[in-house]
């Protein structure tokens, strides 16, 4: 038997696989921000949206810049992932703060962080206004992945996790490949 919960109620979509977006300013100052509203949109091209609240220092700077890079975490960075989503940037240097380190993107100006398994450089083609937030729909550049991670059909969760948000600051990951029958 159902039972009826609020409209609102959008942890029911969660759990949800978790990522770390890094934002530059048009001045050069770098934010990161854990977002799980991160979702691929299209394949030709490959397109991925992501909704950020207006009131966020990564919307101000993708405003500003018109990319984005998506850091996709282990669940060894859990902890700094709640961080990274639970600590304004306005006043201090996050990324230093989390003792994360940035690597050079190929095709934008804005970096990817070391030691994720992977991130993808985003540059923003189209911005949807919902109210309190904007959905971006950005094309994906470049990706880089952990070699000895990935392989051509996908993430190898039998040498890693992909660290997924509940709720708050509660965490899980991706702990089997379950293949369906032909």
């Amino acid at each position: 038997m159902y039972k009826s919960i609020s409209p609102g109620s959008y942890y029911v979509l969660h759990p949800r696989p978790v990522y770390l977006i890094v934002s530059r300013s048009s001045s050069g100052r770098l934010n990161v921000m854990a977002a799980s509203w991160v979702s691929p949109i299209s394949d030709e091209p490959f397109l991925v949206a992501l909704s950020i609240w207006k009131g966020s220092l990564t919307y101000q700077y993708i405003k500003e810049t018109g990319e984005f890079t998506v850091n996709i975490p282990s669940e060894k960075q859990v902890n700094v992932v709640f961080k990274a989503g639970s600590t304004s940037g306005r006043e201090i240097d996050k990324l230093g703060l989390l003792g994360l380190k940035a690597i050079s993107s190929k095709n934008i100006n804005t970096p990817g962080l070391e030691d994720m398994l992977g991130f993808l450089e985003c540059r923003v083609v189209k911005e949807i206004d919902l109210d309190e937030s904007t959905l971006f729909i950005a094309e994906v550049k470049a990706i880089h992945v952990r070699e000895d991670l990935y392989s051509r059909y996908g993430w190898d969760l039998s040498k890693t996790r992909i660290l997924l948000h509940h709720a708050g600051r509660g965490f899980t990951t991706s702990s089997r490949l379950i293949l369906a029958e032909k």
